[in-house]
């Protein structure tokens, strides 16, 4: 079940409720300590928009009600205690695997931790794709109640935001930032206090290069050879020509797999579509050249083929730099 749509509307049900009067802070916001930590990030779903994550959130602040002369640290029931409420607003299919209770030191500071692991929305710009960049987010927000006005600030004593080890294969991850973002629902909704873990990441290009685009230029050059075979072998040169057009068709379907439908062209649908131009400008090209075989213009046929021997590569050569490196 995906939460997100549930955090939305918890959010709109604050802003709802609460005329723009009602939101008046009472007394001085309490200041809630916040540290987040990716222990640990295991996928990345372009099609889904999604990564999945194991993900460690602590929470500190100061209850003074809860101070007492003793020099005992308390573990209370997190529903016993005042607390804040904490929503992960681009969570899906999030779990809790750590009990809900805190610790409470004499002086009154309350600690909350928490692991969520699970699927976390990931919008990405796929414009690049699959040499692109993108910036992976972990946004907790604070929604506005009434008596309940806080303020999220990093917690300054988490030093690492993430672990230097992640299971995650086909990207390469950068250092991490903890920032506080406020969330806002909709224009004229309450701003709600938010903190933000931002981890950039490139992908790694071998994966596709090794399995997608090699076996992609093979295809394509396998249309080259037709102009290497001789005239008169008419079924041979359509067939290979066919042949590397439905190839190219089922790769486009095999690829589909690993974006979402897009408004826009990738870098490797503007690839897969340059090959297919070419190739399809190929398979008119034979024809004609059956054409002129049967009408025995050979000689022409023969131009043709050496023309094609040079055009077909330089064409195929220049705009693949244009496509990766334009």
């Amino acid at each position: 079940m995906q939460t997100r749509p549930l955090v939305i509307a918890l959010l709109l049900g604050f802003a709802i409720v609460l005329p723009a009067a009602a939101q008046e802070p009472f007394g001085p916001p309490r200041e809630v300590q916040i540290g987040i930590l990716m222990t640990d990030m295991t996928r990345v779903n372009g099609a889904e928009q999604s990564f999945t994550a194991d993900v460690f959130v602590v929470a500190s602040w100061v209850d003074p009600e809860l101070v007492d002369g003793s020099d005992q640290v308390r573990t209370l029931d997190f529903d016993d205690v005042w607390h804040p409420t904490l929503l992960i607003y681009n969570r899906r299919s999030v779990t809790e695997s750590m009990p809900r209770e805190v610790m409470v030191r004499p002086d009154g500071t309350v600690t909350y931790a928490q692991r969520y692991t699970g699927d976390f929305s990931a919008p990405m710009d796929l414009r690049e794709f699959p040499r692109d960049r993108q910036e992976f987010l972990v946004w907790l927000v604070s929604p506005v109640r009434v008596g309940a006005n806080v303020t999220l600030v990093p917690l300054e004593s988490m030093a690492a935001l993430r672990t230097d080890q992640l299971s995650i294969s086909d990207w390469k991850v950068g250092e991490a930032r903890l920032t506080m973002e406020e969330f806002q629902v909709a224009p004229g909704a309450p701003v709600n206090p938010g903190i933000k873990l931002t981890i950039p990441a490139t992908r790694r290009v071998t994966y596709y290069t090794i399995q997608v685009l090699i076996p992609l230029i093979a295809i394509v050059m396998m249309a080259y050879a037709v102009f290497w075979v001789a005239p008169t072998v008419v079924p041979t040169r359509v067939g290979v020509v066919v042949t590397t057009m439905l190839t190219l068709i089922a790769y486009r379907f095999m690829l589909a797999n690993h974006v979402p439908p897009l408004s826009y062209l990738t870098r490797l649908d503007w690839f897969m579509l340059g090959a297919t131009v070419l190739v399809v400008f190929t398979l008119f090209t034979m024809a004609g050249t059956s054409y002129l075989v049967s009408r025995e213009q050979e000689a022409v046929v023969k131009k043709i083929d050496r023309a094609g021997r040079v055009l077909y590569p330089v064409v195929f050569v220049v705009y693949s730099l244009i496509v990766w490196w334009g």
